[in-house]
């Protein structure tokens, strides 16, 4: 595995957090992408892991070029208002691993095994505002409440959809590395926000949206 982060304190915690686990092993480090794209020259290195600001704008062609290698790329995002865009062209350009850079040590781990195994690792959240992005046509963007979602911070969406996927409390917090309390918490609130009485009522409404599940 490698690493390619220009903030040496957050690579430090990666390599910490990654190297605990007894099946990975990070074998290098880099700053940019053009490093990056170097060390994994002889086609060794399965899965690398790299922050978004790292491969946007004018290093998509660099971007491309490690993933036609046999290398797994990992973006840890960096969402904000209008990234959707910028979330089209990081997977079009081949990569299959797109999670939050706050994301918890087991998600990102979970997310980097699946990737080893040739599998996607996509947060659903963005996944969500992808499908958003890419089914909404001019006519429709400015629709001021389009979806009942919309009115959950993001922490929230995950939670519910959790629930959706059938998850209980306790796997919750464990999945998120949140307190029970904290979950409890987000699930009080998401149902009141969407004026629902019940898990089920909730679960039925996450899946009526259609956001993808993690």
């Amino acid at each position: 595995m490698l690493l390619c982060e220009d903030c040496e304190v957050f690579r430090v915690g990666l390599r910490v957090v990654l190297e605990a686990q007894p099946d990975m092993a990070v074998v290098a480090e880099t700053s940019h992408l053009p490093e990056a794209l170097e060390a994994t020259g002889d086609g060794g290195t399965v899965v690398v892991v790299v922050r978004q600001g790292l491969v946007a704008g004018d290093a998509l062609p660099l971007l491309r070029a490690l993933c036609r290698r046999n290398t797994a790329v990992l973006v840890l995002a960096e969402p904000g208002p209008g990234s959707e865009p910028e979330l089209v062209e990081i997977l079009r350009a081949g990569v299959r691993g797109y999670l939050p850079r706050r994301s918890g040590a087991q998600r990102l781990v979970d997310g980097v095994r699946a990737l080893s195994r040739h599998e996607a690792a996509l947060d659903s959240v963005a996944t969500g505002h992808l499908v958003r992005h890419l089914t909404a046509g001019p006519q429709s963007r400015p629709v001021p409440v389009r979806r009942a979602l919309d009115r959950l911070t993001d922490r929230q969406r995950e939670v519910a959809e959790l629930v959706a996927q059938g998850l209980s409390n306790e796997e919750i917090a464990r999945r998120l590395f949140l307190s029970l309390a904290t979950v409890k918490s987000h699930l009080t609130a998401s149902m009141r926000r969407l004026d629902v009485r019940s898990r089920t009522e909730l679960a039925i409404l996450v899946t009526r949206e259609g956001l993808p599940a993690a």
